[in-house]
């Protein structure tokens, strides 16, 4: 037990050490999955062509909702399992764990079934061109076919981050990016399997992945250790998985929603205004990947806390997490701001969509901090148990607003700018609401906790 207090109970020690200790593998295994998404549209551009590349990227978002929307589900049993954890409460922590486990091999079973037997119809629904339908069509259902082992892979990390423990899963994603890269290599590259190569390359990568997850959980000497013989459902635990992993799946799903009006918007502003945009993707991703990390540190961490009735030390946690947040927001907005126009040059040589990107920086920079207050409180709301509310207030404060937005302010002055607003208006209005409600939901819910 000394061990696991020691590397993984983030109940106890110097917080803002926790935090960062915690926070630093989910930031650089996301920036390493960036690095090696990259070198796969590389590989296969270069490999197996446009075609190819566009036969992926035409149905990336219907790859991706399914899994956004399990994952946000199963996170409901991350919550639990952090909450036991810090409640030292072993034997319900372990119904869960293998719950959940069950849970990822079922839903991902059904997914794959539903995934490779409708996906003609839904590349037809997106109205994926006929020369590339084929592609596509072979791409998805390959890719389908392997959704067990991604469903595991995420549910097993996020059990491993749960209870503390957020180095394994980084270590694995590294193994499997590579194994990743290397498959491509071999089967888009020497065998010339085209898209099919590229598919079968990311199935194997997930299998690897999960396996390694597995085993971790089986071998570790930490309470959520899996053994294969009990892994089944637990009627009580099932039912607080979705009670709670719902709202977040749901807002998971329909987050993107309001993005592709404005993605639209954009479009009607021509070729360069769409590079541009695109570029000012590539040079902000570092902010994003940020701010999310964190959002998962402060959850994990406040669930843990909530567990074992540390109040007073969420509320600490709270703060000094988004001290850290507010202090490298502003660190890389300010570098974005001064050297927006020398990166671009990294990426493109087009001088046009070079100045057209510096002026959107220039313009974003100063108000990405804006963003901070609504993923790092609603992540802290969300790790007591409480994630209908937040669904809420995100949809509302980020996709209501950014649609209306959209629909009334731009029409009386269309010009990209106007649309871009959309986002530092709705990051305002986001954080204000989750301050105010974390200011409410805190003495109305966990301070009255401290005299119980």
């Amino acid at each position: 037990m000394e061990l696991i207090k020691k590397e993984h109970d983030l109940t106890e020690g110097v917080i803002w050490k926790k935090l960062v200790i915690f926070f630093m593998p989910i930031l650089l295994g996301s920036l390493f999955q960036q690095l090696y998404t990259t070198a796969d549209a590389v590989i296969l551009g270069r490999f197996a062509g446009v075609d190819a590349l566009a036969s992926i990227d035409a149905i990336y978002s219907l790859t991706k909702l399914p899994v956004n929307f399990f994952v946000g589900l199963s996170s409901g049993a991350t919550i639990i399992v952090s909450q036991y954890f810090g409640a030292k409460n072993y034997e319900d922590l372990s119904k869960t764990v293998h719950t959940a486990i069950a849970f990822a091999i079922s839903g991902g079973l059904v997914l794959s079934i539903m995934g490779i037997v409708l996906a003609p119809y839904f590349l037809k629904l997106m109205q994926v061109p006929d020369d590339i339908f084929n592609y596509s069509l072979s791409y998805a259902r390959i890719f389908f076919a392997g959704m067990a082992a991604s469903m595991v892979y995420n549910v097993g990390t996020g059990i491993l981050r749960a209870v503390g423990n957020s180095k394994s899963t980084f270590y694995f994603l590294i193994v499997a990016n590579i194994v990743n890269v290397v498959l491509d290599l071999l089967f888009v590259g020497l065998f010339r399997w085209h898209v099919a190569g590229a598919a079968f390359s990311t199935v194997i990568a997930q299998i690897l992945s999960a396996s390694l997850v597995i085993i971790a959980l089986i071998k570790t000497a930490l309470p959520c250790k899996i053994i294969p013989k009990k892994i089944r459902f637990h009627k009580a635990v099932l039912k607080s998985i979705f009670r709670l992993g719902l709202p977040i799946g749901v807002q998971s799903s329909l987050y993107p929603l309001a993005n592709m009006l404005i993605q639209s918007n954009i479009n009607q502003f021509g070729t360069n205004s769409i590079a541009a945009w695109a570029l000012c993707g590539k040079l902000d991703l570092l902010i994003w990947l940020i701010i999310d990390s964190f959002g998962i540190t402060i959850s994990t961490f406040t669930a843990q806390n909530y567990g074992a009735r540390n109040y007073s030390r969420i509320r600490k946690g709270v703060n000094i997490c988004m001290g850290i947040s507010l202090t490298l927001i502003f660190t890389v907005s300010g570098a974005l701001y001064v050297w927006c126009r020398d990166l671009s040059f990294l990426f493109i040589s087009d001088v046009e969509v070079i100045e057209l990107t510096a002026i959107l920086m220039k313009f974003l920079s100063p108000l990405y901090f804006l963003y901070i207050g609504g993923e790092v409180f609603s992540g802290a709301i969300r790790g007591t148990g409480e994630t209908f509310k937040p669904m809420v207030l995100t949809l509302i404060g980020t996709c209501a607003c950014r649609v209306l937005w959209i629909l009334l302010a731009v029409p009386l002055n269309p010009t990209i700018i106007m649309v871009l607003w959309s986002y530092p208006v709705s990051w305002l209005i986001t954080s204000v609401m989750f301050i105010v409600y974390y200011q409410i939901y805190y003495h109305s819910r966990l301070a009255d906790n401290l005299s119980s």
